[in-house]
């Protein structure tokens, strides 16, 4: 026997994935203990980097789809290394269904309320926040909005909540040169400007609508074209050819780096035509008046572009011989990494409990129970882990590891995982499912009667895909280890 279960790979996903009922074949009441209702560390972005403690959120929890049962704050408290809230120290779990979400109220440098400023409203599940024009000098603020988790006490599921939060705004850089590829030697053109025109739509409203299945819908509304959204530069014609020190288009300076700035999500149409670049080409002229003829063109962003929310995007103009492309660079959120892979994922799990049917519970000793029979009872265990969203995990017992084995439910009915070797149920599994576990032990390996009883002591570890393995017992066991005890005859 193995002191080891190795589950599946759980596959990456964007969002918190729930399997159908069809494909779960419960094995035992779900007895979980049943306390406050309190909220996973840590709470993190979809691209699951952990969110900044020193930020505050808004929190609701819509109750049986008629009230709010929760409407407060969350901020961090690194006494009790968990999120707390801000008035109400406690809100007990009521029968029926819970739909909970959140938002940003203020991180370090901005609050919600200053950025968005009146007209921001909660009503039931949807969320409404009014106009807001983005331009350079709008402050930076980079709101977040969680995916809704939805929890019915008939499931007897209490454990803490895990929240999810998404970026609104996407968040774009541009800049303009001559192509590296231009022959030695061409004539340079006369730059005038290069900026987002008129057409560009800078400000929206948006509705968000916290659904009962995991999804939040987002609506962008009256789109509009407030003001430029850079203070534009005239460059007075200024002979501009190759090696000349980059434009930066949005932050209307010559420089060898770009700025990021945050923008509202845009849809292929709405980028249709908004880069304009206004120059001269040396000799040509007007045919009617004769005077140097100022060329205006429109650019489109690539075919196929549509910014989303949460997303980083790069682009560079280039023009050469009369011709200008605008290509694209996605990169990461932060700017620094290509992706925010399982490898660089914060564990983040939630202990659900004991089935205590299956054994009995005191304190953090978890024993054996027998049957009519006699024989001892498999222990039944369940959680749930968040991230990393791929990941292999590990349930390790750290003596007398001989006398136990492990099982697990992959949904089609208890599979021995005696040998260590997980079959071909890998989809059945994925981030926030709960995990059914079971510790089993022989008949013959008990203590006789007077004899001092078997001890183990549990722990949980997850090796993410890329092979880094770290301990899950500060999200699974936070006041200590789990003693699995084998009782004497």
């Amino acid at each position: 026997m193995t002191n080891k279960l190795n589950t599946i790979l759980i596959p990456a996903l964007m969002a918190l994935l729930a399997v159908p009922a069809c494909s779960r074949i419960e094995n035992a009441p779900r007895t979980a203990v049943k306390e406050g209702i309190r909220f996973a560390a840590p709470l993190q972005t979809k691209a699951t980097d952990a969110v900044n403690t020193t930020s505050v959120f808004q929190v609701r929890d819509w109750h049986n789809n008629s009230q709010y049962h929760i409407n407060n704050t969350l901020r961090w408290n690194a006494t009790e290394s968990q999120w707390v809230y801000g008035t109400t120290a406690n809100y007990e779990w009521t029968g029926g269904n819970h739909l909970f979400f959140s938002w940003l109220e203020h991180n370090e440098n901005y609050s919600t309320s200053a950025f968005f400023g009146t007209g921001l409203n909660a009503s039931g599940n949807t969320l409404t926040i009014p106009a807001k024009a983005l331009t350079t000098s709008t402050q930076q603020y980079d709101f977040m909005y969680s995916n809704p988790v939805s929890r019915n006490t008939s499931g007897n599921d209490y454990s803490d909540v895990p929240l999810v939060f998404n970026h609104l705004f996407a968040q774009v850089a541009m800049s303009f040169q001559i192509s590296n590829q231009t022959p030695d030697g061409e004539q340079p053109i006369f730059l005038h400007g290069v900026y987002l025109n008129d057409s560009f739509l800078n400000s929206k409203e948006t509705v968000i609508t916290f659904n009962d299945d995991g999804t939040a819908d987002v609506a962008f509304n009256n789109a509009v074209h407030d003001g430029a959204f850079s203070a534009r530069t005239d460059f007075g014609g200024m002979s501009y050819g190759k090696g000349a020190t980059p434009v930066d288009v949005l932050s209307q300076q010559q420089s060898t780096t770009k700025d990021f700035y945050y923008f509202w999500p845009a849809t292929e149409t709405e980028l249709h035509n908004v880069i304009e670049v206004v120059y001269q080409i040396s000799g040509e002229t007007d045919p009617i008046t004769g005077d140097p003829l100022i060329r205006h063109s429109h650019l489109s962003f690539p075919k196929g572009t549509n910014w989303k929310g949460g997303h980083t995007y790069s682009y560079t103009v280039t023009y050469m011989g009369g011709i200008f492309k605008v290509e694209e660079s996605v990169l990461p959120w932060n700017y620094t990494e290509l992706s925010a892979g399982a490898e660089d994922q914060s564990a983040m799990a939630s202990w659900i409990g004991w089935d205590s049917s299956t054994c009995t519970i005191s304190g953090r000793n978890i024993t054996f129970k027998t049957d009519t029979q006699g024989r001892l009872m498999p222990i039944h265990g369940m959680f749930k882990i968040f991230s990393p969203t791929r990941c292999t995990y590990h349930i390790n017992l750290s003596q007398n590891v001989t006398k136990y084995s492990f099982a697990h439910d992959f949904g089609s009915g208890i599979v021995d995982t005696s040998t260590g070797t997980i079959g071909t149920n890998s989809g059945d599994i994925h981030p926030g499912v709960t995990i059914d576990f079971f510790i089993t032990a022989r008949d013959e390996d008990r203590p006789a009667a007077g004899q001092p009883s078997i001890t183990a002591d549990l722990s949980f570890s997850v090796q993410a895909s890329g092979g880094r393995e770290f301990s899950l017992d500060s999200e699974l066991q936070r006041d200590g280890a789990y003693t699995i005890i084998i009782p004497s005859m």
